[in-house]
């Protein structure tokens, strides 16, 4: 069994004698011979396993669920298990390919990416702007260069060390 904490994709070939289970924070996922992309950071509402191709059951103590290629198993702080369809599998997995992918995302959720990434820390200061991005930024951008990119939407940012402040 492997434990996840953070975000993981995998690409498995299964041997019927030797099941391989993830475990990542309250969620087993049993793979059938697959590609799925785990999200398990501490910081997320939620751990999310997304199936890319093949097959995957995901397992919580209170009850499992077969997903089928697109499909993203929610399981949030309370235990409670759902599944999305129609997930965008190339913003899923843009990471393991160089690129923050973001489609509608709010700034908490852009700035928790960016936090990880750089090894930053993030305040708002104000009120947290109701708004949302999309686009593709290259991973290997410096920190500053993307705050520049974002400071075109009329945020603000100051950088003290490697804590960034949010402005509106």
């Amino acid at each position: 069994m492997a434990e996840v904490k953070g975000e993981v994709y995998f690409e498995v070939k299964t041997n019927a004698k030797i099941p391989f289970i993830v475990s990542a924070d309250g969620i087993d996922i049993q793979v059938l011979g697959t590609s799925f992309n785990v999200n398990a950071y501490p910081d997320e509402g939620s751990v999310r396993t997304t199936l890319i191709e093949g097959k995957v059951r995901v397992n919580t103590p209170k009850n499992g669920e077969m997903l089928m290629p697109g499909q993203q198993a929610q399981l949030d702080k309370s235990g409670s298990l759902r599944v999305v369809a129609g997930i965008d599998t190339d913003e899923v997995t843009a990471w393991k390919s160089g690129y923050f992918y973001f489609r509608h995302a709010d700034i908490k959720t852009v700035m928790r990416q960016l936090a990880r990434w750089y090894d930053m820390t993030v305040e708002y200061q104000g009120a947290v702007p109701d708004m949302t991005f999309g686009g593709d930024i290259p991973r290997d951008a410096s920190a500053a260069d993307v705050l520049k990119i974002l400071e075109k939407t009329k945020l603000h940012f100051t950088v003290e060390g490697k804590k960034v402040i949010v402005h509106p």
